[in-house]
């Protein structure tokens, strides 16, 4: 068999290349090689955009949820001392902002445990990441519905508070 197959490799047509031809092969290369340099740095500047978007998102989330719950905690301080009785009422109000809180603190943390999932050559472990990373999405989500909550709770606690 191999003694056949080299025959018909022997006996097969000449596939030379005229030095136009060969040029122009070359230039295909070329042309695909750069095409897929162009389309690898398109997809790492998109990933870029996609970490940054995220770390804002983070960061906005912890800055409404832990801003509120600082004022409500300070305006709560204040009542304890004018009006005592309606301190209950307020405390409600506080606590959808500090589960925002605690949510966005535990996606941050999850974040740096699905990437680490991501970069690893295991298929398993890839698959973890990318569920971590819904959980993620889910819990950020989590942060900015208990946001309104507590803004919700905070103003049926003022429109009650005389």
């Amino acid at each position: 068999n191999l003694i056949a197959y080299l025959d018909d490799v022997g006996n097969s047509p000449s596939t030379s290349l005229t030095e136009a031809e060969l040029e122009k092969y070359k230039a295909d290369l070329q042309l695909h090689i750069e095409q897929n340099k162009n389309y690898h740095a398109s997809k790492l500047e998109m990933f870029r955009s996609v970490i940054t978007s995220g770390q804002n998102a983070i960061r906005s989330s912890l800055l409404m949820n832990g801003g509120a719950s600082v004022a409500l905690l300070a305006f709560i301080g204040h009542l304890a001392k004018i009006k005592p009785e309606s301190v209950v009422v307020f405390s409600n109000a506080l606590f959808p902002f500090v589960l925002g809180v605690l949510a966005m603190t535990i996606t941050s943390g999850f974040t740096y445990l699905s990437q680490w999932l991501y970069d690893s050559e295991s298929v398993k472990s890839q698959k973890w990441g990318f569920y971590i990373n819904i959980v993620c999405i889910g819990l950020g989500l989590l942060s900015y519905a208990a946001f309104v909550w507590g803004m919700y709770r905070a103003f049926c606690a003022f429109t009650s508070f005389v």
